[in-house]
């Protein structure tokens, strides 16, 4: 005697693995993996910035050297126009963006820790790094 099984209950059991699996691959979340980085600290930050622009032509190097020093003093209102002045220019190299977005990313985690400790420099410097944002 041969024995069929029923098309519904293999869909379903299809259909369960599925589903179980998809729920467990879920169940990770991407800051337990290890694979998000941390934001640099300002002055790794800075320190990128004055290597990438090394080679850059004269005014282009003043300004991320600007950004730089304003960055390791927590300036953060000369960092953000300066570094906004270097970010207009369309003709940067990876490494030079990478370099921009990186200290735009370690001063906004400084200023978010800054303005949570009750600093009102760093808020006035948060609403204009915002503000840089839109334009």
């Amino acid at each position: 005697m041969r024995k069929t099984t029923h098309p519904i209950t293999a869909s379903s059991c299809a259909l369960t693995a599925a589903l179980l699996l998809g729920f467990n691959g879920c169940s990770k979340s991407p800051a337990n993996d290890g694979s998000a980085a941390a934001p640099l600290k300002p002055k790794e930050a800075a320190s990128q910035l004055q290597q990438a622009f090394v080679s850059a032509d004269v005014q282009v190097k003043n300004n991320a050297n600007a950004a730089s020093e304003a960055l390791r003093t927590a300036d953060y209102e000369k960092a953000i126009q300066s570094l906004q002045t270097i970010k207009a220019r369309q003709n940067l190299t990876f490494e030079q963006g990478m370099a921009v977005h990186n200290s735009m990313v370690a001063m906004e985690s400084k200023l978010i820790s800054a303005m949570n400790a009750g600093d009102p420099n760093a808020k006035r410097a948060y609403e204009l790094l915002k503000q840089s944002r839109r334009n």
